[in-house]
């Protein structure tokens, strides 16, 4: 029952009690008692003008309750459709940007690992249609620069067939010691960097590759090769930067 109802209710219980007690009241009874009823009538007229007017406010609130609600969904929805439109690009664009990547890399793969190939089965070639022995030592250099060791050594093995005395042999040589040092082989190492002293003793890879053996010998737990070799660095070439490192492993304790 709404509130108007019941305020009716209660004012028509209220106007026939007064009815009643009339019949059996004095005439100025009856008087009072109709001022009383027209109060009640003023005031329960004003009652019903309040809560028309509150029913009035409340459905309007209501309604723009409903309104507003209705806007904020359909934003929000519209907010939501557009995140997934730009997530749908930004994964689309990842997805892009990993397969250009992977092209690159594959590209660059394939000609930087193809280089000292070419370059081992002759296809360097100079202006005069022979082997460019700089193009090869450079081919197989960048092969070991990029971690591809068994390339590299190859390589530089082939440039040592081709050239065995230039300015870069001692260094190819040494080359060779060191792809086979950085995959764990410190005894092929070895036997490699001791060829640069061996093949090339005037090279200024010499220090080096002595150096280097002596760090070999050390991987492999034979500190009294490491440290003669150390020593071998200092006393033949005493002022060098391998000279130095030589005496700070001397210096280390075991």
């Amino acid at each position: 029952m709404s509130r108007r109802g019941l305020h009716v209710r209660i004012f028509a219980g209220a106007l026939a009690a007064a009815l009643a007690a009339a019949g059996c009241a004095p005439r100025n009874y009856y008087v009072t008692t109709q001022s009383q009823l027209d109060s009640l009538l003023v005031v329960q007229g004003d009652i019903v003008r309040r809560l028309n007017g509150l029913d009035r406010k409340i459905e309007s609130t209501r309604q723009n309750v409903q309104t507003t609600r209705a806007s904020s969904d359909s934003r929000l929805t519209e907010v939501v459709q557009r995140l997934e439109v730009l997530e749908g690009k930004l994964e689309a664009s990842d997805v892009r940007f990993t397969q250009l990547s992977q092209k690159v890399d594959t590209v660059k793969h394939k000609l930087t690992s193809a280089d000292s190939a070419r370059f081992a089965a002759g296809a360097a070639v100079d202006s005069t249609g022979g082997a460019d022995p700089e193009a090869m030592y450079q081919a197989a250099y960048s092969d070991y620069l990029a971690g591809r060791f068994d390339l590299a050594r190859a390589a530089f093995a082939e440039y040592l067939r081709r050239y065995p005395d230039t300015e870069v042999s001692d260094n190819a040589q040494y080359w060779i010691g060191e792809c086979l040092y950085a995959t764990g082989d410190f005894a092929g190492a070895i036997a490699e960097f001791e060829r640069v002293s061996q093949k090339h003793p005037k090279g200024d890879k010499v220090p080096a590759a002595l150096l280097k053996t002596g760090v070999a010998y050390s991987r492999l737990r034979n500190m009294d090769e490491a440290k003669r070799y150390y020593q071998k660095v200092i006393q033949r070439f005493p002022k060098t930067d391998e000279a130095r490192l030589a005496r700070e492993r001397l210096a280390q304790k075991p």
